[in-house]
C-alpha cells in the first residue's frame, strides 16, 4: 500500500459563525479505515499545530443591524455538510499543500475553542450539489433583544409582527379566506406557545382566553373548521360529514347580521367580529405573562421553535 497525504480539516467557530478553517495533513499507509482511525486520533494534536485561514472571500453574514462580516451560520455550513460541498472552503489549502485528487480527510468542528465530537457523521465524497462560491446571509437579529426596551419585554409588538399583520394585510386586500386561515394557524401557534405540545390546546386556549361564545360558535365547532379549512380549504370535516358538528361559515360586514347567524345547513359568523374576538383574546393571553411571570421561560423556550416572516434568513448563493 502506497503513502497517501490525509488531512484533519477543522471547522472554527466563534459561537454559531464559521470565521476561520484550519487543516493539518499526515503522509501514512495503510486501508481508508486504518487512515480515518489515525486521523481521528490526531484530532486534538493537530488542533494545536494547524494552520488557519479566514473562510473564502465571498461567504458574509450581517445579523441584525449589526456590520456585515466574513462569515458562514452554523446552519448554512451544515446544509454545505450535507451536500457535500465543503470542499471548496479547504480548496486553498489542498492547493498550498499538494494534495493529491479526492484527498482523504477528517473534518471537525472546533467552537469558542472547544473541539467538539458530539458525533460522528459520514456523509458520500461526492458532492449532491453544486459548490457555493459564495453566500450573502442575512439573520434577524434577536428577537429577545429587538423587542426589549426600558419598560421591558414588548410582547404585543412581537405578536404584531409575526401574526397580527399578515392578518390585516389578507383582510385588508379582501383575501378573506387566506386571513381565516392564518387567524386558526395563529391560535395553533399561541396555544403551543401557552400549553406546549399536549393535545386538544387548540380547544383550551380558545375556551380560556377567548369569547368565541360572543360570536355564537363553540371551541368544538372552530376546532373542525380550522381541521378542514388548513388541510382542504373547506368547511367539511369528517364529523361535520358526519353530522356530528354544525359546519361554520362566514360573511364579512361592518356589524353583525343576526339573521344570519344559523340555518339549518351552516351556523354563520362575521369575520370582522372573529379578528376583534382574537385580538381581545390576544390581549388576554399577553396579560397572563404579568400575572405571572414564571410563564415567561417556557415562552422563550418554545418561542425559539417559531418560524416568521420578521425572522426568516435570507440567503443569496
Amino acid at each position: 500500500m502506497s503513502t497517501e497525504k490525509i488531512y484533519n480539516l477543522y471547522a472554527i467557530f466563534e459561537s454559531k459563525i464559521l470565521k476561520k478553517i484550519g487543516y493539518a495533513f499526515h503522509e501514512v499507509n495503510g486501508t481508508d479505515d486504518e487512515k480515518i482511525k489515525y486521523l481521528i486520533i490526531k484530532v486534538e494534536e493537530d488542533s494545536k499545530k494547524m494552520k488557519t485561514k479566514e473562510i473564502p472571500l465571498g461567504f458574509t453574514l450581517t445579523i441584525g443591524n449589526e456590520e456585515k462580516i466574513r462569515g458562514i451560520s452554523l446552519d448554512s455550513y451544515n446544509t454545505m455538510l450535507h451536500n457535500g460541498t465543503t470542499g471548496f472552503l479547504f480548496e486553498p489549502f489542498f492547493v498550498e499543500s499538494n494534495s493529491p485528487k479526492d484527498p482523504l480527510s477528517v473534518s471537525t468542528a472546533i467552537v469558542d475553542g472547544i473541539i467538539k465530537i458530539d458525533k460522528r457523521l459520514e456523509f458520500e465524497y461526492m458532492p449532491k450539489a453544486r459548490p457555493f462560491k459564495s453566500i450573502d446571509e442575512l439573520q434577524p437579529g434577536n428577537y429577545l433583544e429587538i423587542y426589549t426596551n426600558e419598560e421591558g419585554f414588548n410582547l404585543d409588538k412581537l405578536l404584531y409582527d409575526d401574526f397580527i399583520e399578515g392578518i390585516q394585510i389578507m383582510y385588508n386586500n379582501r383575501k378573506y379566506v387566506s386571513s381565516l386561515k392564518l387567524i386558526l394557524s395563529a391560535i395553533d401557534s399561541i396555544a403551543f406557545l401557552e400549553f406546549g405540545d399536549e393535545r386538544d390546546i387548540f380547544k383550551k386556549w380558545v375556551n380560556e382566553y377567548s369569547e368565541m361564545s360572543k360570536l355564537g360558535i363553540t371551541s368544538d365547532e372552530l376546532w373542525e373548521l380550522r381541521n378542514s379549512l388548513l388541510h382542504m380549504t373547506n368547511p367539511y370535516s369528517r364529523k361535520v360529514l358526519n353530522e356530528q358538528i354544525q359546519p361554520l361559515q362566514f360573511y364579512v360586514s361592518g356589524e353583525d347580521k343576526e339573521q344570519l347567524q344559523s340555518n339549518v345547513k351552516f351556523k354563520y359568523f362575521n369575520l370582522k367580529s372573529m379578528i376583534d374576538v382574537f385580538l381581545i383574546a390576544l390581549e388576554n393571553w399577553s396579560e397572563s405573562y404579568n400575572l405571572n411571570r414564571e410563564k415567561f421561560n417556557d415562552f422563550v423556550e418554545r418561542y425559539d421553535m417559531i418560524i416568521s416572516d420578521s425572522r426568516y434568513k435570507q440567503l443569496k448563493f
